[in-house]
């Protein structure tokens, strides 16, 4: 009688962890940016505004640039002083130039954290629904486990999910 207590004892425990393990999936969030609509306009729209602001770099360091050559082939021609005032405007110029360039990186950089913390705060009620509805009680982001079963991978389909509920995403 008390093998049989064992035995039923030890069969409960092996279901309700094979229950437990089987309910928990994840989730490539890099995945989901990169390849759902909302998020590949999210990408293109970032990589349009940086190939922008580089071709506004790229002009103002060419007229940058020429002001040097210039400031450097009057440097005989004209006195020292006027040499050392244009030389002072040039640095001012420079630094200007400089300072822009890290105001824009930086802005650049805030604009992707913010968009992408939108995106993730738009997908975030399909994942409860889809939590829901599967009776899924815990979605963990692969980045975040070591090994797992293919099975439990989730990304498919919430991409599926997320391509039919959010068509774009606007960056403002």
């Amino acid at each position: 009688m008390r093998k049989l207590f064992l035995i039923i004892t030890f069969l409960l425990i092996q279901i309700n962890t094979a229950n437990a393990n089987s309910n928990i999936s994840f989730i490539d969030m890099d995945k989901l940016l990169s390849t759902s609509k909302p998020g590949q306009s999210i990408l293109k729209q970032l990589n349009d505004i940086r190939n922008k602001d580089t071709i506004n770099f790229q002009k103002q360091e060419k007229k940058v640039k020429e002001n040097e050559k210039k400031l450097i082939s009057q440097k005989n021609l004209v006195s020292a002083e006027d040499f050392e005032s244009n030389l002072n405007k040039l640095r001012l110029e420079i630094n200007q130039y400089n300072e822009n360039k890290r105001k824009k990186i930086k802005e650049l950089q805030n604009l992707k954290i913010n968009s992408t913390n939108k995106f993730l705060k738009l997908i975030n009620p399909i994942l409860i629904e889809y939590s829901e509805n599967n009776s899924i009680p815990l979605i963990l982001q692969k980045k975040s486990i070591i090994a797992g079963k293919s099975e439990l991978d989730i990304t498919d389909e919430i991409i599926k999910k997320v391509n039919s509920d959010l068509k774009v995403f606007r960056i403002n």
